[in-house]
């Protein structure tokens, strides 16, 4: 397996050393920019096997591979597809082995190719159950789906909006970052940390300092 997988990673980073952009001008002005939302419904699309030149087979499954198998794979994947302008992105903490499996899974599938925005890889079939996908217990539309339920179209008071913020934000970067979850605290969505005039805190930055900066240029 060693041996495979060594031509396999010499494949992959081929493939990224090596990307070809169809249907994409060799030469870009500005007047030639597109919004988002124009650029994904009008795209040129190609099948990722057939672009990369790697296909799902070639890829082991992952219960053949060891965890520094799967991580080494892992790796050269996503900075192939992000060379691809097609990225691989997830918004929680995800073992390395789903990750792998999550992209081996859903290899075959079209890429949309992009000149301007950015590309998401897709992580699962469209329509497919929550929590049903290859990320199961870590399924990106799931955790979406129950950060939002305690959203409500009802008109809320300033202070019961920012306590819904407050308690959504919390919960966004407990599974994000996992145990490092602290170092990403919204303080400026915690009231005990407004200062003495009831305003949020602003993480070190003065108002004061930031005008002397702007007068730089009178000195």
């Amino acid at each position: 397996m060693e041996r495979y997988l060594e031509q396999l990673l010499m494949d992959i980073t081929y493939a990224t050393e090596n990307v070809s952009w169809p249907y994409v001008k060799q030469e870009l002005c500005i007047y030639d920019w597109v919004s988002e939302e124009e650029e994904d419904n009008t795209a040129p699309t190609r099948m990722l096997e057939e672009w990369t030149g790697i296909s799902k087979v070639q890829l082991p499954p992952p219960e053949l591979l060891s965890d520094y198998q799967v991580s080494r794979l892992l790796n050269a994947l996503k900075k192939m597809l992000d060379a691809y302008n097609w990225v691989f992105v997830l918004q929680t903490q995800v073992p390395d082995r789903v990750q792998y499996a999550t992209i081996r899974d859903n290899f075959c599938q079209e890429a949309k190719v992009k000149q301007w925005h950015m590309g998401f890889f897709q992580l699962c079939t469209p329509g497919t159950e929550h929590g049903k996908c290859s990320l199961g217990d870590y399924c990106q539309c799931r955790f979406f789906e129950e950060l939002f339920a305690g959203f409500s179209d009802e008109e809320l008071s300033p202070e019961e909006d920012r306590a819904m913020q407050f308690e959504c934000e919390i919960n966004y970067i407990k599974r994000k970052y996992g145990n490092d979850w602290m170092k990403y605290y919204p303080y400026h969505l915690d009231p005990d940390y407004d200062d003495e005039n009831g305003n949020s805190y602003n993480y070190g930055f003065d108002d004061e300092d930031e005008n002397d900066d702007d007068d730089w240029w009178r000195r």
